[in-house]
């Protein structure tokens, strides 16, 4: 148990930048010196920093794939685990040194890639090593850690958000310091023996017909995820701007990170409480839980502590039964479907569609002079209406697959 905590400690520190970067950080770039073109800029900042997420994803991949063929000395391996990182930690630095919008886009692009270019290859080498007892272990602590990322990392903002060279600094130690561990077994060990996992098991010629059952359930369960990528990283990121410009909070950055943070701490006990298996039998209420809170928000429209709290609570539930349950199906899948890599996949391309339409959805509304949060939140709900469809549908075709394997 204490070996997964502190190999684990990327995931932490992986929450924490996202939470700080999109949430937090890119919209006071942007309200600060853009405060007229602030929600189409945010919208295709975060557009471009996705796109190279996913550059950085398919980059490690290929390095990954390669690593197959030719085994990477730990000599080339620990030069560019630390070339990386410094990449990250000057990449970081650099976006508090600028005021020009562009460059500011450039330099958070160039963060995206190094930072998820080398949690990509430490998440598919961490999932690759862990028996599938542990499964479910793991997966909590996973999430627990993404959670908790979610916590830390706009309290940590808010904290010293008038002392930005100390906020640096204490990023970049605890950079260093979260992703030694994986780092290390990732060094030391060998990815050929980690690989070998996804070649133990191959499809066998004479179950065709529930081999592409199964299929078909991987798939509808991805664009169930996908669907909800969309919305709640459409979602979150708006947070800050719908405090301030549509429930009129005053002080808006601190409580934007109260109510992340309390988001996250429902998540977070939603994922002890209830187990991640029975999580994804229940993803239905995934997407509902955020319709309901979008509703709440458009028809109370009150910025009063109970309010906030109704809308934290219905927000941290979904996120928690979506996130714990979606890992835990593609975790507990065989090494031959490839979930894993494909789930990653598919949440850099979900979130890049929700900031594509979102960005859309802003530069409309500007140009015709409409309130673009009123708009924004009903195309959300309208993307969480379409993962409660694929929710059914994956569970239809799981009955299927039930019926067809008794007969």
């Amino acid at each position: 148990m204490t070996k997964h905590l502190i190999r684990d400690l990327m995931y932490l520190y992986q929450a924490v930048f996202l939470a700080e970067m999109r949430n937090l950080v890119t919209q006071a770039f942007f309200d600060d010196y853009y405060p007229d073109k602030k929600e189409t800029l945010v919208a295709f900042a975060l557009f471009f920093s996705t796109l190279f997420t996913m550059f950085g994803i398919m980059a490690s991949t290929k390095l990954m794939r390669k690593n197959m063929e030719s085994e990477m000395t730990k000599t080339s391996k620990f030069l560019m685990t630390i070339g990386v990182v410094l990449a990250i930690s000057v990449s970081f630095t650099a976006l508090f040194c600028v005021k020009n919008y562009l460059v500011y886009i450039i330099i958070f692009s160039i963060f995206s890639f190094f930072l998820n270019f080398i949690y990509n290859i430490f998440d598919v080498f961490i999932s690759g090593n862990v028996p599938h007892e542990e499964k479910e272990k793991n997966v909590r602590i996973l999430v627990a850690y993404q959670m908790l990322g979610y916590i830390v990392g706009p309290l940590l903002y808010s904290f010293f958000s008038k002392q930005i060279i100390m906020f640096i600094g204490v990023s970049i130690v605890l950079l260093f310091i979260c992703f030694f561990p994986a780092s290390r077994e990732y060094i030391l060990m060998s990815m050929n023996k980690v690989n070998k996992l996804s070649e133990k098991k191959k499809p066998a010629s004479g179950v065709h017909a529930a081999d592409e059952a199964t299929r078909n359930a991987d798939k509808i369960a991805l664009m169930y995820s996908f669907m909800m990528f969309c919305a709640t990283n459409s979602l979150t990121p708006s947070i800050a701007y719908l405090m301030k410009d549509y429930l009129m909070v005053e002080n808006f950055t601190t409580k934007s990170s109260y109510f992340l943070a309390g988001t996250v701490l429902v998540s977070v006990i939603v994922i002890v409480m209830i187990p991640a298996v029975n999580q994804w039998k229940i993803r239905v209420l995934a997407p509902v839980s955020f319709i309901l809170a979008i509703i709440f928000i458009m028809t109370i429209r009150s910025s009063s502590a109970p309010a906030l709290a109704l809308y934290a609570i219905l927000c941290g539930f979904g996120n928690g039964v979506f996130l714990s349950g979606s890992r835990y199906y593609v975790s507990s899948a065989g090494a031959e479907r490839g979930l894993v890599a494909k789930y990653n996949k598919i949440m850099t391309i979900g979130t890049l569609f929700g900031f594509t339409v979102t960005a859309v959805i802003s530069w409309i509304c500007i140009r015709n002079h409409t309130d673009v949060i009123p708009v924004k939140l009903m195309t959300i709900m309208f993307m969480f209406g379409f993962a409660v469809v694929f929710s059914f549908l994956q569970k239809s075709d799981s009955r299927a697959k039930a019926t067809n394997n008794a007969a």
